[in-house]
């Protein structure tokens, strides 16, 4: 089959969790005997081409440039999910790749126009989900001050406030009252952004009625996404696989040996943005002081966001603790794995089964987890994981000091993790689809 494999962004300037799992679909459909290729999406570059292509650790690659983001509220409220200079560029390139099959991983950048694009060519569309962009402008359902959001209102006032709120925080704290009358009064304007607020959730239901499956990793998406409206004929439950290589070759894990011996080494795997709560970790090492036994890695990319990382810049400079580890490459990630004593995961969003957590449970690394719905389903509490309130540092806190006190507690959770589903296992149920979807 030819296969065009669509995603936000990709290596090697974005690493996150959406384009390591595309990359090992990619690497597994084509081991297959399928031709594959992938359009990526970045930030607008200046100077570049629409379309440029390239060859990516054996891959088909073509990067797409889309135009710069106008701000949101103005003409990129509805740019930001459809952009029709885009329909025509996508259908130039449909026509000329002839896929079987597009299979979108992230849609964003690429906008609703990818959708229209392969509607208007007959080629099957697929989408995995692998956050809440198609319930939620930000992607995430969460306000910026960290509160869960229930999803887009009928009048779209809470995701007005919400993304004002990003903008300009201060603008948060106005009372729900004003966002209702600002959209009542502004959205009637052809072409405003509140309109194209109002219209988002219908144009993305309509989207997702129209592809021929969509993949879905937790029972908990699936179950937020028919709350708020979609309807689920097409949705299919298809937990995320792991590559699975390089892992047996490693040493067996083996227990921290205690602080007599050498402090706890525990890290922070993830994008650097706020509800990955990387600041949580450091606010629990600021509580227990510069004399506590540990040593913190942290791993991710300033660039996600330099405001935050200068954030976290601030609150790790008096704590000796903390080394900044950079990023790696994606096939190293159980070399890391290796040399940590335990993993913490402060994120503050409901998660989708993040990808980390599951390559953790694999290498037999105990877990510190942030108990929120997505991420705690897919560990065994208190055999392989331990779980502390959203956001509470003085509880991540507590829990750290009592690992490093009781180190016999932390070497319970070693080697517990199971056997989680192969990236092999994750392509054999995308072959039967694609099958299926050709029958028809």
């Amino acid at each position: 089959m030819r296969i065009l494999l669509a995603v936000h962004q990709f290596f090697p300037q974005f690493r996150a969790g959406t384009e390591t799992l595309t990359l090992r679909s990619a690497e597994e459909l084509q081991a297959r005997g399928h031709q594959v290729t992938i359009l990526a999406a970045a930030p607008h570059q200046p100077g570049l081409p629409p379309l440029r292509r390239e060859r990516w650790q054996g891959l088909e690659l073509i990067r797409c440039n889309p135009p710069p983001e106008a701000w949101p509220l103005a003409a990129g409220m509805a740019r930001s999910y459809r952009h029709p200079g885009l329909q025509p560029r996508f259908q130039a390139l449909l026509g000329e790749l002839r896929p079987d099959l597009v299979h979108v991983f992230h849609l964003r950048r690429h906008t609703l126009s990818l959708f229209d694009a392969a509607l208007a060519a007959r080629v099957p569309l697929v989408v995995s989900l692998t956050d809440y962009w198609f319930t939620c402008p930000t992607g995430q359902l969460q306000f910026p001050d960290q509160h869960p959001c229930p999803g887009p209102q009928a009048d779209g006032a809470n995701c007005l406030q919400h993304l004002a709120g990003r903008l300009a925080p201060p603008l948060l704290s106005l009372p729900p009252p004003f966002w209702r009358w600002l959209m009542t009064w502004t959205a009637v304007l052809p072409g405003s952004p509140p309109a194209a607020l109002r219209r988002r959730p219908q144009a993305m239901a309509e989207a997702l009625a129209h592809c021929q499956r969509v993949l879905l990793p937790s029972p908990l998406m699936w179950r937020t996404l028919v709350d708020l409206g979609f309807t689920d004929r097409c949705f299919e439950l298809c937990p995320y696989g792991i590559d699975l290589r390089g892992l047996a070759a490693l040493p067996g894990r083996r227990s921290w040996p205690g602080p007599a011996q050498r402090p706890l080494r525990l890290g922070f795997i993830g994008s650097f943005n706020r509800a990955k709560g990387a600041h949580v970790l450091l606010e629990a090492i600021t509580a227990l002081g510069p004399d506590f036994s540990a040593e913190v890695l942290l791993y991710g990319n300033p660039e996600d966001d330099r405001r935050y990382a200068a954030l976290l810049r601030h609150l790790a400079e008096p704590l000796p603790q903390v080394r900044w580890a950079g990023v790696f490459a994606a096939e190293d990630v159980f070399r890391v794995l290796q040399r940590l004593d335990l993993l913490v995961v402060p994120s503050l969003w409901r998660e989708n089964a993040p990808l980390i957590v599951l390559q953790a449970l694999a290498s037999g690394l105990p877990l510190l987890l942030s108990d929120v719905a997505g991420m705690a389903d897919q560990v065994q509490v208190g055999r392989n994981a331990l779980l502390f309130p959203p956001g509470d540092s003085d509880a991540l806190a507590g829990l750290l000091d009592a690992l490093v006190r009781q180190p016999q507690r932390l070497a319970a959770l070693v080697n517990q993790g199971g056997t989680p589903r192969s990236i092999g296992d994750y392509g054999d149920q995308l072959e039967g689809i694609y099958a299926r979807l050709q029958k028809r």
